[in-house]
């Protein structure tokens, strides 16, 4: 299988166990192709290690948020971008924040006084934190109710469109996919374009 992701968003849809996921952790390092190749801007696609996470210009954005529960909203930003190995500071958790449409004053909350759609917004946030090129989401309105599908749908398209970032979101949600500047379908080992 070949494909190309531009600069924007794509959609990548198809029948549960079809890949998706599979697809989205090897663009991000965290599984290695069984044969050929992953790059990124001509680059082969660093591998998860001991000591890293998967490539570094590839941010993974899941379906469960993977907040740890006991760290503020500021602490799991923070986290993320010293796991990368820089540092991060308080006006890059803000931009952040504000980013995904959270104001500043949710950095000292903790994730479970916040809503779902809010959590997840936090995620996003801690991805974009680490200024990677590249955000991979894996059903990231999976577990959301229609306005928060809707409000996270419209944040993915922010990034990919005004941003310059490649979003790719994983999703079985038709009203998400068909939002996203790209579709492609994956089944039977198969990317195709959706029309």
């Amino acid at each position: 299988m070949s494909h190309t992701f531009h600069t924007g968003t794509t959609a990548v849809t198809g029948p549960s166990g079809s890949g998706k996921s599979t697809l989205l952790r090897l663009v991000a390092g965290l599984q290695n192709p069984t044969a050929g190749t992953v790059e990124i801007d001509g680059e082969p696609v660093g591998r998860a290690s001991w000591f890293s996470a998967g490539d570094p210009r590839v941010s993974v954005i899941y379906q469960d948020y993977r907040l740890v529960p006991f760290l503020t909203v500021a602490q799991n930003l923070s986290l993320a971008v010293e796991a990368r190995g820089a540092k991060s500071s308080t006006d890059q958790i803000e931009a952040a924040l504000a980013r995904v449409g959270l104001p500043s004053s949710m950095a000292d909350r903790l994730p479970g006084s916040m809503s779902s759609g809010e959590q997840q917004r936090v995620a996003i946030a801690r991805a974009l934190a680490v200024e990677s090129p590249v955000l991979v989401a894996d059903e990231p309105t999976g577990a959301l109710d229609a306005d928060n599908t809707a409000r996270i749908t419209d944040v993915l398209l922010e990034l990919g469109q005004s941003d310059d970032l490649t979003v790719i979101v994983a999703t079985h949600d038709l009203s998400v996919a068909e939002r996203m500047d790209q579709r492609i379908n994956l089944g039977a080992g198969l990317l195709v374009a959706a029309a």
